[in-house]
């Protein structure tokens, strides 16, 4: 967006991306903390949290992994969690083949 004012153009623009790193960082401790309380309503509610925030591309497969489980947040029986463990697991796989948690260097060699 630009604009000119006093005959000085102005343009605004981001400078900085947002910490995508810290806020999946800070999600998983969110889900790590209402699971081991249990804290069910908080921990399925955070899991679903997760899935929005994915990527598009791994936010739709979340969301037909937790459709064919029938997973739902008013689950509150010991059923509804371990559905809840499964789609946090799954979440949680996405972004390891995806190289957005426990990040793989690669280093370049020469032979």
């Amino acid at each position: 967006m630009s604009s000119t004012d006093a005959g000085f153009e102005q343009q605004d623009f981001y400078s900085k991306g947002i910490d995508y790193e810290g806020l999946l960082n800070q999600q998983t401790s969110r889900i790590s903390y209402f699971r081991s309380t249990k804290k069910y309503e908080e921990y399925f509610s955070s899991v679903d949290t997760l899935v929005l925030m994915l990527p598009k591309e791994l936010r739709g497969l979340a969301m037909d992994f937790k459709k064919q489980n029938n997973i739902s947040y008013n689950m509150s029986s010991s059923k509804g969690v371990d559905l809840y463990d499964r789609l946090w697991d799954y979440c949680n796989t996405l972004l390891e083949e995806n190289n957005l948690t426990f990040k793989t260097r690669y280093i370049k060699t020469y032979s």
